[in-house]
């Protein structure tokens, strides 16, 4: 089952965002700052996470940055409430984001972002086996 995580300072988001997605086939993790989703990404391995920008501490952009680098087989989305174009291009260009929201999002548009993701993954997890065997 896939394993994905939420990464807000919104709590009252992240418990509607999980629960829009308890009927989905996949582990909803969450963290309520960047720093609590590095920690996490060292006990679990997560197939997709979705960060907010703008959060307390270490920035979203930060954060998928620090992804990419030590976790890049992990499908970035990013979410924003204050689009921002030198934010966006630093999200895509050095965290590789996959996909940028503006919030608030609708529901089904979160929901098929993420499974757009998780696809990419799993076609991803299936090109490098291919290629190593």
């Amino acid at each position: 089952m896939p394993a994905i995580l939420l990464v807000d300072d919104d709590m009252n988001l992240l418990r509607g965002i999980r629960r829009t997605l308890r009927q989905q086939p996949y582990q909803v993790f969450v963290a309520n700052s960047a720093e609590m989703a590095m920690e996490m990404f060292h006990r679990e391995v997560f197939e997709l996470v979705v960060v907010d920008q703008m959060m307390n501490g270490l920035p979203g952009t930060e954060l998928m940055i620090w992804i990419e680098k030590h976790f890049p087989q992990t499908v970035r989305i990013m979410l924003t409430g204050h689009p921002d174009v030198g934010v966006m291009k630093k999200a895509i260009n050095d965290g590789h984001v996959f996909r940028f929201l503006t919030k608030p999002c609708r529901e089904i548009e979160l929901a098929t972002a993420i499974q757009d993701g998780l696809e990419h993954h799993r076609r991803e997890s299936d090109e490098t086996t291919r290629t190593v065997y």
